[in-house]
């Protein structure tokens, strides 16, 4: 069982990791921050300036309930367990594969084109679908998108004892979530050649 917190590592690797990573430790505890309805809209109001729809504001006032809850645990349950699939080199179970396929068709987007006051034009992009809907959709979307084209190569489990977090290794020495695992796995380095050295 894990504990509820209200802030999960966000470290932008890719909105799917993102969500992925809200299950987490901290302090050796086992975390959740997707606990109830609330804890959910606090989540999506983070991440969604970062989601490919549109228009702006679209998202103020996130009301997500049960349900939606449910959906997003699934959709992060499947994308947790494709990323341990990949990262270890095992065929993902299909159900899995389902489960996003199935999210990403909940709210299918459309482009269309916005003339703004300035009278430039921009490409948006919009649902006829719930808000918490579209950010499923969305993030199901980067799912597929990370699982299925190149940044899966990219895709790593953190390297640091315990820690449940999976990100993109964007440099080469890179073997952590985040500094607070890098520095933690050092301290612990450091300390077991203090106690070998007395």
């Amino acid at each position: 069982m894990t504990d509820s917190v209200r802030e999960a590592p966000v470290y932008a690797d890719a909105l799917a990791l993102d969500l992925a990573n809200t299950v987490y430790m901290s302090r050796g505890k086992d975390l959740d921050a997707l606990v109830d309805p609330e804890d959910l809209q606090k989540w999506t109001a983070k991440v969604t300036p970062r989601l490919p729809v549109s228009p702006a504001g679209w998202a103020d006032g996130l009301v997500a309930d049960d349900a939606d809850l449910e959906e997003f645990r699934r959709l992060r349950d499947a994308i947790r367990s494709v990323a341990a699939d990949v990262v270890t080199g095992k065929p993902p179970a299909a159900m899995h594969v389902e489960a996003m396929n199935a999210a990403a068709a909940r709210a299918p987007r459309r482009p269309v084109l916005s003339l703004a006051p300035d009278g430039s034009l921009h490409k948006d992009a919009v649902s006829d679908a719930p808000t918490m809907q579209t950010v499923l959709s969305a993030l199901a979307e980067d799912a597929i998108d990370l699982f299925g084209g190149d940044r899966r190569q990219l895709l790593r489990a953190c390297q640091a004892p315990n820690c449940p977090l999976y990100f993109l290794k964007d440099h080469a020495r890179r073997e952590w979530c985040g500094p607070s695992c890098g520095n933690r796995v050092r301290a612990a380095r450091a300390y077991r050649k203090r106690i070998a050295a007395k």
